[in-house]
């Protein structure tokens, strides 16, 4: 009888150990399929990050789209450029009061009407800077100037890509990199900074980047092109706007980033 039980007890422990290996190589073979080299990342819950961009000094829109993002259970809110309409005294100082009176956790990097860095950095800060949240990254590009990136903002995005293969990592900036329909995009009728944009391209996408979010064609769509996801997120303002107001919500989870475009009346998918 003792040795019955004890053979009993090999085989559960052969079964167990087979069982377990099994999962294991499952997973392991997963974050391989997706070039990464780490166990796989967990996440308790959804993380809902709300990207706006287009202002254009519209704020009682902001102040409209602001609420939906908080009814909706945002936990960060992006702005992704043209905050306002043209370099007005305390223009910037207005969006910040609405911003910090929403109650919600936000960023904010310029557009190409956010001329002047030196009362953008006053008022807002750095103009490029990452957020993370738990092993969720985002990368906060100003590519908006004329001049490009500038050899600083190049090294600091080297560094900050690095970890893209561990994290789940998202490119937030206000020009698109690249769009069929639009001559809208980074580096437009300047070679030295469309070259800048090709390095960006080809650095996200060799470091694992998931997806991007831009702005500046005042509509929401989204494109695979070139190797890249990219997100348009729609404009807030209501002024040369080819859609109604709108915003893009991402839901990231450990295996998915879901996109919602929210517009004023109504919430859609596309």
């Amino acid at each position: 009888m003792k040795k019955r039980k004890i053979l009993e007890l090999l085989i559960i422990l052969i079964f167990g150990a087979y069982f377990w290996g099994e999962i294991f190589s499952k997973n392991r073979n997963i974050r391989k399929e997706n070039n990464f080299n780490v166990l796989p990342i967990v996440l308790d819950k959804k993380l809902n990050v709300a990207v706006m961009a287009d202002i254009h000094g519209d704020t009682k829109q902001l102040e409209k789209m602001l609420l939906k993002a908080r009814d909706n259970g945002a936990e960060l809110i992006i702005i992704a450029g043209d905050i306002i309409e043209r370099e007005e005294k305390d223009s910037l100082r207005m969006v910040k009061t609405i911003l910090d009176q929403s109650g919600l956790e936000y960023a904010v990097i310029p557009g190409d009407r956010e001329k002047n860095l030196n009362n953008f950095n006053n008022v807002f800060g750095r103009d490029y800077q990452t957020i993370e949240m738990g092993m969720v990254k985002f990368i906060l590009i100003n590519n908006a100037s004329w001049q490009g990136l500038g050899e600083e903002q190049k090294r600091w995005i080297e560094a900050e890509v690095s970890e893209c293969q561990e994290k789940i990592c998202l490119a937030v900036m206000h020009k698109p990199l690249n769009n069929l329909f639009s001559v809208k995009v980074m580096g437009e009728g300047n070679e030295k900074v469309a070259a800048e944009a090709r390095w960006l391209r080809e650095i996200l996408i060799a470091s694992g980047v998931e997806r991007i979010e831009a702005a500046d064609l005042h509509y929401s769509t989204s494109y695979e092109l070139e190797g890249m996801r990219t997100d348009i997120v729609g404009a807030i303002s209501r002024e040369d706007n080819l859609q109604s107001s709108r915003y893009t919500e991402l839901m990231i989870s450990e295996n998915s980033i879901e996109r919602r475009v929210v517009e004023e009346e109504n919430d859609t998918g596309n």
